[in-house]
């Protein structure tokens, strides 16, 4: 074999190992990154089961001056609605259609007003008009979830109008104070049935089921798995091209 040829060869053979070292370590990276987002799935299904059992489990409480409150308890509030002082909570999606969560003052016997969401309610085609809504002034009694306010991620400024009702893009517990001029609760309240007729109650206590992130959590597995029988096959073959060649 001639010198050209033999260099030739360990040339091949220099191609062939860096492309199996590329290979496993491809194998390696991509592996144990679906790995990871299984388990995270896995996390996430674990954390919305201990959701839903607290949900399940949420006591009943007369007022919300009962203390402690707790993720989920039921309270049964009475009060009067600050009618000429409520949100629009913008980009708020039912069944295919935009619309707004409709947030409004509770003022009870607390030296503080409770937020109330009192459901969902169809935007105008117009996004530049709010809908029209009255609500009621009379004594309001209601049982409702106790939840807590979650911040939506924001492209821009959340600005708000002078005027009433206000339309939002977050629920801002100290904005809100600001707006109202009056101290606010931390718990957003979510009546367990409507009590407006034009408005939908459409809220859930978690978006995204158990079941749903398990079967995520399978299919990031079994791509694991594919990937690694792939990489198993292709390093096979290589080395059976290699054992042919020699």
């Amino acid at each position: 074999m001639s010198n050209l040829q033999c260099g030739y060869m360990h040339s091949k053979d220099r191609q062939r190992n860096l492309f199996k070292w590329i290979l496993a370590l491809q194998a390696l990276l991509i592996c144990s990154l679906l790995v990871f987002l299984g388990n995270w799935q896995l996390h996430r299904a674990a954390e919305k089961e201990q959701l839903l059992l607290q949900f399940t489990q949420g006591e009943l409480k007369q007022n919300s001056s009962a203390a402690p409150i707790h993720l989920f308890d039921k309270i049964e509030l009475s009060g009067q609605l600050l009618t000429d002082h409520y949100f629009f909570l913008d980009n708020r999606t039912w069944q295919g259609q935009v619309g707004y969560e409709v947030i409004a003052a509770l003022k009870t016997n607390q030296a503080h007003v409770e937020l109330i969401s009192l459901g969902w309610l169809a935007a105008p085609r117009d996004r530049n008009l709010l809908p029209s809504l009255t609500l009621p002034g009379s004594l309001l009694n209601v049982i409702a979830y106790a939840d807590k306010p979650s911040k939506s991620l924001l492209l821009g400024d959340d600005t708000w109008t002078q005027s009433w009702p206000k339309r939002i893009q977050q629920l801002d517990v100290s904005k809100i104070s600001s707006a109202l001029n009056t101290p606010v609760s931390e718990w957003l309240y979510r009546p367990v049935s409507q009590v407006i007729p034009e408005l939908t109650l459409t809220w859930k206590p978690v978006v995204m089921p158990p079941q749903r992130h398990t079967g995520y959590a399978v299919q990031w597995y079994g791509l694991a798995t594919a990937w690694l029988i792939c990489s198993a096959f292709l390093a096979r073959k290589m080395f059976i091209n290699k054992e042919s060649s020699v």
